[in-house]
């Protein structure tokens, strides 16, 4: 506005200037002209000196939307003299126009305060920059895209991480899912799917724990591409499992075999071998322990039974003794003379060397008689 005034008041001083000289030349001097140029002079100097003094900034909208990119273009017009900023951003102008290009990046609002600066004078304009329909369409159909992008990541992963059939196909569907071809996600689950069964073999290796099993999934690894050396630990694992699962069954068939020795053969002997063997197994083993308990009932009962036979077969020489003892030297028996071979009766308390009397006599051993507390008879051995 300055300036046009400006722009006015120089032509009609320029205008009046002209009519001035004129007048002086013809000495017929115009008061009205004088007066006029020196209004215009006046006007011209006053608009001149207050627009390179005062800053001035105009913008075309106080708010303005987005495209569907949340892009917008903010236009704007200012003195030549002002210096144009916002958020401390010089921004060019040219012939005192100027255009500003503001991006949002989600669907709020945002306010942008232009500055028109002049010395220590300044001049602003604050404009509100919107979110059109379409952008805020485009920015939840983005935050979509994203998330099943993340799905899409996260499922991935877990598959090359651990790659069953099940991580596989949940992957492959989440990548199915995208509207944009993720080709690195392709690749990576080509290779997902060409493990899928070396995995499986490593976890049957560990379920089965047999050496044909292990040998199966040791071929599939050598060719594994995802997890190898992890895979490898996993099946030197099973193979340390094998090999002690193998030990055990080794412990237990000798501890077995010690067991049924013992029960066969019962001997103190037998019976210790069969506990050391119990004691080799890692987790012991409650049925031959049991098997074991027994043999040694059998010991203690047969050495309890040998005890009391080897008492009773002390008393009854003890009784012999005592018996030869009491007899006269003449009455002694003379094994010499008779032999080994007595008679004896059922129900007598005596042996002889002949039928001595009544009764039924049978033919016995010295040491029979003696066993059963028979002593000799006075008549037999006088």
């Amino acid at each position: 506005m300055l300036a046009m005034i400006g722009v006015l008041s120089f032509v009609g001083l320029i205008v009046g200037g002209v009519l001035s000289v004129k007048a002086l030349i013809r000495k017929q001097p115009n008061k009205k002209v004088f007066i006029l140029t020196g209004v215009c002079f006046l006007l011209t100097a006053g608009a001149f000196g207050l627009d390179s003094s005062v800053p001035e900034i105009e913008l075309a909208e106080k708010s303005i939307e987005t495209n569907d990119q949340g892009l917008a273009t903010i236009v704007g017009s200012t003195n030549d003299q002002s210096e144009i900023t916002v958020d401390g951003e010089k921004i060019n102008t040219k012939n005192g126009e100027f255009t500003y290009k503001v991006t949002l990046k989600d669907d709020q609002p945002k306010k942008l305060t232009f500055v028109a600066s002049i010395g220590d004078s300044d001049q602003a304009e604050t404009i509100e920059v919107k979110p059109s329909k379409a952008f805020i369409a485009f920015l939840n159909e983005e935050k979509q895209e994203q998330e099943t992008l993340k799905k899409a990541e996260t499922a991935l992963v877990l598959a090359e991480s651990k790659p069953t059939q099940k991580n596989y196909d949940e992957a492959s569907t989440r990548i199915t899912s995208l509207t944009q071809e993720q080709t690195d996600f392709t690749k990576r689950l080509a290779i997902v799917k060409e493990n899928v069964p070396i995995y499986e073999a490593v976890e049957l290796a560990e379920t089965k724990q047999t050496k044909e099993q292990l040998d199966s999934a040791t071929a599939l690894v050598a060719n594994a591409t995802l997890n190898k050396d992890s895979l490898i630990q996993r099946l030197t694992t099973v193979q340390q499992k094998i090999t002690a699962k193998e030990k055990a069954e080794k412990q237990i068939a000798a501890a077995r075999e010690a067991v049924e020795k013992a029960e066969q053969e019962p001997t103190d002997d037998h019976y210790n071998q069969a506990i050391a063997r119990i004691k080799e197994l890692p987790n012991g083993n409650p049925d031959l322990t049991n098997r074991a308990n027994n043999v040694k009932q059998t010991l203690t009962a047969q050495k309890e039974e040998d005890k009391k036979v080897a008492e009773a077969q002390k008393a009854t020489e003890q009784q012999a003794q005592a018996a030869a003892a009491q007899t006269p030297e003449s009455q002694v028996p003379n094994t010499q003379a008779v032999g080994n071979t007595i008679l004896v009766t059922p129900t007598g308390s005596k042996y002889h060397i002949r039928k001595c009397g009544n009764g039924t006599y049978t033919e016995a051993t010295l040491e029979q008689a003696q066993a059963r507390g028979l002593t000799p008879c006075s008549k037999c051995f006088g």
